[in-house]
């Protein structure tokens, strides 16, 4: 399977979740960004999410607006772990300052890339945690990412 098209449900654990919504809020203090990925195995229809991934990153505050960037060796690193603990990334998790949408730079700049993989976007810098009010989540397609809301995100992104 070389996208995660057909993946109906994507199960995170709990303390994942809880470990996300720190480190998001942690870097939040600091009024900036963070990037968090999951990655994990895939069952059928089913993706559960195993590992959590902070990569070392560089957050940036600048005229047009936040931003951070992960470094080639720091991708290749997470890439060779992936390969070597045969985990997929199929989650990218960040933190913006307000509302939750996926920007230019987010659609331009995603760490998933697999076709049916998902981008959650927390509000407010985790505030609420990433099962908060105001959570985005959205889904990459050939056209490029888009929103799923209401109770298709409920079933399709599951905390356990």
């Amino acid at each position: 399977m070389n996208t995660f098209e057909c993946i109906e449900r994507f199960l995170v654990p709990a303390e994942l979740a809880d470990e996300t919504d720190e480190l998001l809020r942690k870097a939040g203090k600091s009024g900036l960004e963070r990037f968090v990925l999951w990655s994990g195995t895939i069952t059928d229809a089913m993706f559960q999410v195993k590992t959590l991934h902070m990569p070392r990153q560089t957050a940036y505050r600048g005229s047009d607006g936040l931003s951070v960037r992960i470094d080639g060796p720091e991708l290749h690193r997470l890439n060779v772990w992936l390969y070597e603990h045969q985990e997929r990334l199929a989650i990218q998790v960040h933190s913006h300052p307000t509302e939750a949408f996926h920007s230019d730079t987010d659609d331009s700049y995603a760490m998933v890339t697999t076709r049916g993989g998902l981008s959650l976007v927390v509000p407010d810098f985790a505030r609420r945690g990433v099962q908060g009010p105001g959570t985005a989540l959205y889904r990459l397609d050939e056209n490029g990412w888009y929103e799923i809301s209401g109770s298709a995100a409920l079933t399709l992104l599951q905390f356990h």
